[in-house]
C-alpha cells in the first residue's frame, strides 16, 4: 500500500489517504507520447477542478513545453536543488491569459545522470477554492520520485509538506510562502512561464 498525505483546508490540518498500488507498472518513458495535453471535462469544456494521480505527471519528460529553469527574480538559493534545473509544463496559457488554466502541471527538477536521484517538485492549477488567499491561489504542491522505468511517484501533495518531511531537505517553510510573492504572474516564478510570453 501507498501513504500519501494531502493537506485539508484547515491550516495545520492533514487528511491521510491511504490507496493500493496499481499493479500495472506505468509506461516507460521511451514509450510516452509527446505533449502533454490540456484534461477536459468530459464534453470538451475548461476544468473547474483538477485531482493530480501519480499517473498525471506520467511522461513528463517528452511534454513539448519544456525550458531551463531560470528566475531573474529568484532568489537562487538552491531550494529546488542545487545547480541547473529545468521546467516542464503539460500546457500553455491562451495568449492573453492572466492566469494558468486549470489543469496547468509544472514540474521544476534537477539534472542528475541518474534520473532516481533527481529533486523533483511539481505545482498542479487544482482549481476548485483550493489553496485559497492567503495562499496561491488554486495551486496544490507536490514532491515527486522518479522511478527507474520511467513512472512517476508522489512522495507528498497538498497545501504544505506533512509532518516530519522537509522541503528539498531544508525545513524552511513551505511554497505558499515564496510562491505568493509572484501573484501578478499567478504565484508562477519561472522565467520561460511568465504569462506575457504566450
Amino acid at each position: 500500500m501507498k501513504v500519501t498525505f494531502i493537506s485539508g483546508t484547515l491550516p495545520g490540518a492533514l487528511l491521510l489517504v491511504v490507496a493500493a498500488c496499481s499493479s500495472a507498472a506505468a509506461p516507460a518513458a521511451s514509450s510516452c507520447p509527446a505533449g502533454g495535453g490540456a484534461p477536459e471535462e468530459g464534453d470538451g469544456a475548461p476544468l473547474t477542478e483538477f485531482i493530480a494521480y501519480e499517473s498525471s505527471f506520467d511522461c513528463f519528460h517528452s511534454w513539448s513545453n519544456t525550458a531551463p529553469a531560470t528566475s531573474d527574480n529568484d532568489a537562487g538559493d538552491g531550494l529546488h536543488g542545487v545547480g541547473p534545473l529545468q521546467v516542464y509544463w503539460n500546457q500553455s496559457p491562451p495568449h492573453g491569459s492572466t492566469s494558468f488554466p486549470v489543469g496547468t502541471i509544472i514540474v521544476k527538477e534537477t539534472e542528475e545522470a541518474d534520473v532516481t536521484k533527481r529533486i523533483v517538485f511539481a505545482m498542479v492549477k487544482r482549481g476548485g477554492g483550493f489553496n485559497a488567499p492567503p495562499g496561491a491561489n488554486g495551486w496544490e504542491w507536490f514532491s515527486l520520485q522518479n522511478n527507474s522505468d520511467g513512472s512517476v511517484q508522489i512522495l507528498w501533495q497538498g497545501l504544505v509538506a506533512p509532518p516530519g518531511q522537509t522541503y528539498a531537505d531544508q525545513a524552511i517553510g513551505d511554497c505558499n510562502g515564496c510562491h505568493t510573492l509572484t501573484a501578478s504572474n499567478d504565484d508562477v516564478w519561472d522565467s520561460a512561464l511568465q504569462l506575457s510570453n504566450f
